[in-house]
């Protein structure tokens, strides 16, 4: 068994031109995506849809960075990060349940660098212009917001981050956006994230349990997210 069948639970010749990384499955997310098994490695889970991999990482912004770099000897291509954020603020039409893709993620992934308080060494990562535009254009019914994010190394300190965030105009947080970024770019690679808001800083944080009204907007989101990725993946990355 090769390294990389050992890390994915697939041997490398069955990774698809496009890749779908998923950091944390929801409850259907599998079954919205079309994906009927999940092949287990040591650090990673992989299955099929139509026309692409997925890929599940677990949390964090390492994972889903190497996770990327991993793919180098792949024929993977195109790199589409879909899950969950936090908003910042409801305003802008941004809500519960609202879809987002990020154009760029602040790279805020260091928690030593957000506990000291180091504003001025954080960079910035952006997804790729033309599969970002492809996709939202693509999925114009859905209403998906262009936005920009922090990608986090604490969930406790975000909440005392509000001004920093409202003052480079970031509608939304998460912990994996700027390493996929970052890695793509790095291996020549097309990425672009879609995120489904779940919680908004200081008013609805990630640890209170959403009301049913609000659970419903997510699990619908969710669904809706994933079917507009499989479509776009149908349609338009696949030969």
């Amino acid at each position: 068994m090769t390294k990389f069948e050992n890390l994915f639970g697939i041997k490398q010749t069955e990774i698809k031109e496009t890749c779908v990384i998923l950091p944390l499955l929801a409850k259907g997310m599998l079954n919205a995506l079309g994906i009927k098994k999940l092949h287990r490695g040591k650090l990673y889970s992989s299955g099929q849809g139509q026309g692409f991999t997925a890929i599940v990482t677990g949390l964090g912004a390492g994972l889903a960075g190497d996770a990327v770099l991993y793919m180098k000897e792949t024929t993977g291509l195109n790199i589409i990060l879909f899950g969950s954020c936090g908003l910042v603020e409801a305003k802008n039409g941004l809500t519960i349940g609202c879809l987002v893709s990020p154009v760029l993620s602040y790279s805020l992934e260091s928690f030593s660098d957000m506990l000291l308080d180091k504003e001025k060494d954080w960079k910035e990562f952006s997804s790729n212009k033309d599969l970002t535009e492809k996709f939202v254009d693509a999925s114009g019914e859905n209403n998906i917001k262009k936005v920009k994010c922090a990608t986090l190394g604490s969930l406790k300190l975000e909440e005392d981050r509000f001004d920093f965030f409202s003052e480079k105009d970031i509608a939304v947080v998460d912990m994996e956006c700027s390493s996929v970024f970052s890695a793509a770019g790095y291996m020549k690679k097309k990425a672009m994230a879609l995120f489904y808001a779940t919680d908004i800083i200081n008013k609805k944080p990630f640890y209170a349990e959403p009301d049913i009204e609000d659970k419903a907007r997510i699990s619908f989101s969710m669904k809706r997210a994933a079917h507009a990725i499989c479509e776009f993946i149908k349609n338009s990355l696949t030969s």
